[in-house]
Formats: structure tokens, C-alpha cells, sequence
């Protein structure tokens, strides 16, 4: 089928207004399969009313495959497809002609491409411009995107894998068919250069018959020196271009602009042809299950996530530490939190400076307002230390934690409570930490938990607010909020540095992460469940991802942070393991392995996302549990950049969030904390990040803006009239600026527009329904239905 554009709409057809440009930044920003172009494709009409042969929206295939089923006459074009994963249907560029036709574009370009999930570009170019000059810059669909057109089918199990077409001279007139079989695969990504298995790769097409079995690890798909190979990296000889390279003596092509091959002028190997990505799900109306809709749909938000672009920076901290020292347990920013409106970040840092220059002589801890980002002068605490964990208190109070000895020019043991506003130290508790033995005290993790705060860290010995005794509690303790005091019925005795603590809501569990190896004279390696009355041990055993023939006097597998997530706790370390138990005996539900680098510093609960931050700037292995053989075990890689979202219940990796922050020592993140407006924080030896516009010099922390999970009102007054053989809808539109409409038929959605009315062939006995969707793909619940 040949597929044509006309400026006016088809016959029969409402086109909505929205431009091409501003689809494309929905489509980018949200990675939906939402197509926007005002243009109205021209196609063959349907061979029958109700047969989905791709000609319309509400005529959408299940995939390419059923478009030349449905029509084997069918030629190379855009046709619209659909699936119950996809938010409505959508326009894709189908390939007709090889090997029998039935495959989807998902991705084209020559260098540059991404392993980002989200992927890049105007998803609309790949219909509009598959190929030619045009098509170099390159579009890859988001991952969920992508996952939506497979419909629960596995890349994995896709029998025909991924099939790469690549230029194979300069002038674009011959062409080479790659077959690429992604064993332990389960959802699409586009992270593809390192540590990952590959199956069969198959080279047809310009006189190359060649098939490669692949079977371990490789950071190639096929190794080689010529054009029978291919290579996806950030290649140096390519000016850290990454494409479907060939091999490392492949020297043909150009920079110019209408060369099919990019070879970077005075370089060696590794020559980068325009590349077309295309898979073949097989599926056809047999194998979707809408949902029938009955009375009508209900609401639906998304999921509360931020935006992957950083904030505009408004304030850093200096690139020097207030120490003088330079290493990753003194990082700029290790601890966030927020009282009232103002967010306090502390950590290891000289001063703090605006984006425009202005430098505030303020060491350790600073403190910025919740909405506007800027800097809260008022508040000036002086400290002669680092700061390493933060807390808030009832009653406009802040507690502070760390290896600091003096505050205001008072003396103090590692430990203070400030005034929130003023910055002042607040008397109402008198809270002594020592250490009496060994190296000096230090406090690492400070958590509120119904009416009691929660102390961890490298000390012995706690004085409450009017004890006139030490208690012994080693490592960990509790004050009670209501007055002050040691809680005596609840000390434990850890053998070493609690870093990390966290408890139910109810108290009735807590659980530690450190570099211990024993709690009470009882085994406990590095991670420790106590009973909430009175720190008693609940037997825990785990496995760490490095299995070394070593005594637990040598220092590994150490352990950050742990996280209550309600049924399951979170735990992260230097084993580069993040994983997630159930608190019913302890059994492991998930786990990833972060490589290379990737100790898990930070574990941060919001609503039903876990964040974790990391020392890791390379690949997530979702699904590994052993450090040595992560290749193995993982059911889907993932490109990360310090920070990453999981599901707190199933462990799943939510690969939408999918920021880029980078550091000067590869320190990496130490800090993650969601305020009150739903916005990320992050903070660590972080020095740059990418935001909307482009790479900012963000120092310290970093922010992430929410997105909106408000669902919008709902339309009214739907009328349905038939008029001959077509079907006219009206409605009345909600307020919202710039929402749109979605048109359900029986269980589907035939159509997205712009207005409040559409035209469609009538149906006999079709039930309509009208629902809204903003901007953040938020949808309101749907009209009652209504018939012609």
C-alpha cells in the first residue's frame, strides 16, 4: 500500500490541531505511542467494514504482520496500529517487502543513536522519513513504546529477532540484512553495547552469507574486522559516536551530509552505515484482549515519577570540600531533607554558588525553598565538620548528624538539633553520643518513625535529655520524641558502623545495613532485622553477590542503606547487589547487579517507588543476583546514570526515569530524597547532568522535577446521530487548556482529537464513548455510552 499526505483531513475524518512539534516533545518527554502529525494519511479503503488493515485510526492492526495478512497486496508505508498496551492507536512505517513484509520500524539513523529508554527523536519521522539524507539524524521509539507493539511478547521470544538493515556503500544502494537473536530479553531496551548475551546473528544481502552463534558475554553483538560484523558503542575512533558500526578495518564513507556511511575524517575502523531497526510481532486481532468498557472506563493516572531532564540549576555547592579531604565517604552533599518549605542538603562542601555567580561563604549545610529552588538566606549555622545525615523533627526542628564537633562555636558530639528557621542550636534536648573506645564517634543515619528518632552510626554510648547515665546502645538507638530520652528497653550492640536503619511504620520491625557481622553476639553480615520492643535479633540470612573464600574480618560486602518498604525491605551495598525481601522469612524476590562500579549508597520509599543511587555510570542488570556471573541471570539490561527507579513490590526497574548525571571521582550519589512537592532530589559528587536544554554545570545535588499524575475533568453531553453511512459525535470539552479527546468504540479507541466532535463509518449497534487525556497522558474517566 502506498501511503500519501494531503494538508486537509480524509473524508469523514476530524484532524485535531495540535502541530507536529508539539506531539513530538509529548511523545519524547512521555514515550508514548501517540502519533501527532496534522497530516491525514490517503490509503485504499478497507477491503470491509470492520477489517483492521491499518487504513485508519479506527481500522488500526494489531501489527504490520496482520496489515499484509489482512492485505497481501500491501506495500511499504505508514499504517496505523494498535494494541490494549498502547494508549490509543498510532502511526508506524511498516516494511512490506522482505521477507514477506510484517515488520515495524522502531528505530533509523546513522551516529548518534542512544541506550537511553527513552530513546530519541520525533517518533513522527520514522513514517515520515524512513529513509534518505533526512532519516540520518536518528528517532528510536521510547522502550515502553516498543514493548506496547510486542503486547506481552517477549523480545526474547520473537522468533525473527531484531533485524538491522545497514547501508553498505555511501550512495545508499546496497543494503545488508542483520538477524539478531536477544536472548534474556524480556522487555525492550535499547542498551545493547556491554556485557549482554546474544544468540544467532545472521549477515544477508551485498554478497555476505554469514551466520555467528554467540552464546556468552560480549560487549559486540558479532565481532569482527569487516563488514560481517556489528558494533554499538561510544567508539573513540568515531569521536564517541554510537552506531551500528562495522568492523575495526571497515574505512569507507564520509562526514558528509549525504553519505550513507559516517567515517569520521582522519579516523581508523569502525565506519558507522544508516541503520534501520525493525521487528516482526506476529499478531493479529486473535491475540489482543480489550477490555470491555460497559457503563463506561474509570480514570486512570500515571505513575508519580519525575521528569528524567534535571531542573534548572539555581544553586551549587563548591566543587571543594569543607574538609580539605577528597574521597567518596567526603562527597559534596550526603544527606537531604525538608522542614516546612525549605529542602537542607549537607554534606562535605566550602560554599555554596548561584547559577549566575553569586558565592555564599556556606560550609556543610544549606538550606533552599521547596518551590523556587533558591537559597534561603536567613539560615547560617556554622559547622567545623562534615555532615552526614539529616532529619526533621516536630515543631519546626531539624537533627543534624555527622563527624562535626562544633556548631555555632558550641561544643557538640557529632549530633544537634537546630532551629529550622533560624539555624540556632534548640535546647530542648541535651542528646549525648560518645564512643568510648576506638576511633572518634559519628553519626551516619537519623530516621523519625512513629514517635521515636532513630540514631546509627560508629558510637557506644547515648545520654538522653535528663538521664544522668549512659546507656550502653552500640552502633544504634532510639530517643523517644515526647521527651528526649533513651529508649532503655531498646538497645542493641552491633560489632561495627551502622550505616543505614529503617523500621515499619508501627515500629514493630527495624532493620540496619553496615559493616558489622554481628548484632547482640549473634551473627548478623552486614544486614541486621531487630525486634521493634526490644532490639532483640529475627534470624536473617542473605547471600552477597561476591562469594569470596575470605574471614568476616576483611571488609567486603559491606552495606549502605536498607529501606521498610511495608511487606518487603530494601537493602543496597559495596557487593554491587540491590535487592528486596519479603519480611516473612527473608526469601529474596529481586535483585539487580549494577557494573562497573555500582555500590548501592542510597535507598529512598516514595508512594510505591524505590530510588537507589549508586556509584554506577554504566549498565543495570535486572534480575542478576551474582556479581561474577550478572551475564547469565539478567532478564533485561539497562543503561543507568547514578540513580534508578524500581517497583517497591515486584523490584521491576521503571526504565521511564532515566536521568544522565555525571561526577568529577566517580563518587556517585549519596543522597536521595522526594519533597513535598513530588520533586527528586538527588545529592552526591555529581558535577553535570542533562536537562531540557542541554548538559548544566550541577554541583552537589540536583533536582527533578514531578510530573502530573492529575487526572482531568471529564466530558459531558455526548451525542451520537447517524447520518447515511456515517456516525456524527459531539460532546461538550472540560476546561484544562490543551486537553485532548479520545473516542472508544465498544472496547477500543478509534481516534484522539483536538475537538469536541468526529465522524466515523457507521457501525451497526456501536456503543461510543468520550474520555479526556492532558499532556501528562492522564485520563479522565469516560462518558456514559452512547448510541446512533
Amino acid at each position: 500500500m502506498t501511503t500519501t499526505y494531503t494538508n486537509k483531513p480524509a473524508e469523514k475524518r476530524h484532524v485535531h490541531s495540535w502541530s507536529a512539534k508539539k506531539w513530538a516533545a509529548f511523545a519524547l518527554a512521555f514515550g508514548t505511542a501517540f502519533t501527532a502529525a496534522p497530516l491525514t494519511p490517503t490509503t485504499p479503503a478497507s477491503a470491509a467494514t470492520g477489517t483492521h488493515d491499518g487504513s485508519s485510526s479506527d481500522k488500526a492492526a494489531a501489527s504490520c504482520y496482520e496489515v499484509k495478512q489482512v492485505n497481501p497486496s500491501a506495500s511499504s508505508g505508514t499504517y496505523w496500529l494498535y494494541t490494549p498496551q498502547m494508549s490509543g492507536p498510532a502511526q508506524f512505517y511498516c516494511d512490506q517487502e522482505t521477507d514477506g513484509g510484517g515488520w515495524v520500524m522502531i528505530g533509523r539513523g546513522r551516529e548518534g543513536w542512544t541506550e537511553s529508554y527513552n530513546g530519541t527523536g520525533d517518533p513522527n519521522q520514522l513514517h515520515q522519513n524512513p529513509t534518505g539524507p533526512a532519516a540520518f539524524t536518528p528517532v528510536q521509539l521510547p522502550a515502553n513504546t516498543v514493548d506496547a507493539l510486542l503486547n506481552g511478547v517477549k523480545p526474547q521470544d520473537l522468533p525473527d529477532g531484531m533485524r538491522l538493515r545497514r547501508a553498505h556503500n555511501a550512495r545508499g544502494t546496497q543494503w545488508q540484512n542483520v538477524y539478531v537473536q536477544r536472548p534474556q530479553t524480556e522487555q525492550w531496551t535499547w542498551a545493547m553495547s556491554y556485557g549482554q548475551r546474544w544468540g544467532t546473528v545472521k549477515f544477508t544481502g551485498a554478497g555476505i552469507n554469514r551466520t555467528a552463534h554467540m552464546g556468552g558475554s560480549a560487549s559486540e553483538m558479532a565481532p569482527g574486522i569487516t563488514t560481517s560484523s556489528v558494533r554499538f558503542f561510544a567508539n573513540p575512533n568515531q569521536g564517541y559516536q554510537i552506531g551500528f558500526a562495522y568492523g575495526a578495518l571497515v574505512n569507507f564513507g564520509n562526514e558528509n551530509s549525504d553519505s550513507y556511511i559516517y567515517h569520521k575524517r582522519g579516523s581508523f575502523g569502525y565506519s558507522i552505515p544508516f541503520t534501520q531497526v525493525f521487528l516482526r510481532p506476529k499478531l493479529t486481532q486473535r491475540d489482543l484482549n480489550f477490555s470491555q468498557i460497559g457503563s463506561g472506563s474509570a480514570a486512570s493516572n500515571r505513575r508519580a515519577l519525575p521528569n528524567s531532564y534535571t531542573m534548572p540549576v539555581r544553586w551549587r555547592t563548591s566543587e571543594q570540600t569543607g574538609t580539605g579531604k577528597k574521597n567518596e565517604m567526603n562527597t559534596y552533599v550526603q544527606a537531604i531533607t525538608q522542614v516546612g518549605d525549605t529542602v537542607f542538603t549537607g554534606g562535605d562542601f566550602k560554599y555554596v554558588e548561584s547559577a549566575g555567580g553569586e558565592r555564599v561563604d556556606q560550609s556543610y549545610l544549606a538550606g533552599y525553598n521547596v518551590d523556587s529552588g533558591e537559597l534561603v538566606r536567613s539560615f547560617r549555622p556554622t559547622f567545623n565538620g562534615q555532615i552526614k545525615a539529616l532529619e526533621a523533627l516536630p515543631n519546626n526542628r531539624l537533627a543534624v548528624g555527622g563527624e562535626f564537633t562544633e556548631v555555632n562555636g558550641e561544643k557538640v558530639n557529632h549530633f544537634v538539633i537546630l532551629d529550622a528557621t533560624t539555624g540556632q542550636i534548640d535546647r530542648t534536648w541535651d542528646l549525648q553520643i560518645q564512643r568510648r573506645n576506638g576511633d572518634a564517634a559519628q553519626v551516619k543515619t537519623l530516621l523519625v518513625q512513629d514517635g521515636y528518632l532513630y540514631i546509627g552510626g560508629n558510637f557506644t554510648h547515648v545520654k538522653g535529655n535528663t538521664s544522668k547515665a549512659y546507656a550502653y546502645s552500640r552502633g544504634a538507638a532510639r530517643i523517644k520524641l515526647s521527651n528526649g530520652e533513651v529508649d532503655w528497653n531498646w538497645r542493641p550492640n552491633f560489632n561495627g558502623t551502622v550505616n543505614g536503619i529503617t523500621a515499619a511504620s508501627d515500629n514493630s520491625t527495624v532493620h540496619a545495613a553496615g559493616y558489622f557481622t554481628e548484632l547482640n553476639n549473634q551473627r548478623a553480615f552486614r544486614l541486621a532485622a531487630l525486634n521493634g520492643s526490644n532490639a532483640s535479633n529475627i534470624k536473617w540470612e542473605w547471600e552477597p553477590s561476591l562469594k569470596l573464600n575470605i574471614t568476616d574480618r576483611i571488609v567486603y560486602a559491606f552495606q549502605f542503606d536498607v529501606q521498610d518498604a511495608g511487606s518487603t525491605v530494601w537493602t543496597g551495598g559495596a557487593d554491587h547487589l540491590i535487592a528486596n525481601y519479603s519480611k516473612n522469612g527473608y526469601g529474596r524476590i529481586s535483585s539487580s547487579i549494577s557494573k562497573y562500579g555500582g555500590d548501592w549508597q542510597d535507598l529512598h520509599l516514595s508512594g510505591n517507588t524505590i530510588y537507589g543511587a549508586c556509584h554506577c555510570g554504566d549498565v543495570l542488570f535486572e534480575g542478576s543476583t551474582g556479581y561474577h556471573t550478572y551475564w547469565k541471570e539478567s532478564k533485561a539490561v539497562h543503561r543507568m546514570r547514578l540513580v534508578a527507579a524500581f517497583d517497591k513490590d515486584s523490584g521491576e526497574v521503571i526504565g521511564e526515569f532515566s536521568p544522565v548525571l555525571k561526577g568529577a571521582s566517580g563518587y556517585g550519589v549519596w543522597e536521595s530524597f522526594v519533597d513535598s512537592r513530588g520533586n527528586l532530589w538527588v545529592g552526591g559528587d555529581i558535577n553535570r547532568s542533562l536537562g531540557a536544554n542541554g548538559e548544566q554545570r550541577t554541583v552537589g545535588f540536583a533536582r527533578f522535577a514531578s510530573r502530573d499524575v492529575t487526572a482531568p475533568s471529564t466530558p459531558s453531553n455526548l451525542s451520537v446521530q447517524r447520518d447515511g453511512s456515517t456516525d456524527k459525535l459531539s460532546w461538550s470539552g472540560v476546561r484544562e487548556s490543551g486537553a485532548r479527546y479520545q473516542v472508544l468504540r465498544d472496547d477500543r479507541v478509534i481516534a484522539t482529537v483536538s475537538g469536541t466532535s468526529y465522524e466515523v463509518e457507521h457501525t451497526d449497534g456501536a456503543r461510543y464513548y468520550v474520555r479526556s487525556i492532558d499532556a501528562s497522558e492522564n485520563f479522565s474517566a469516560s462518558t456514559g455510552a452512547a448510541q446512533a
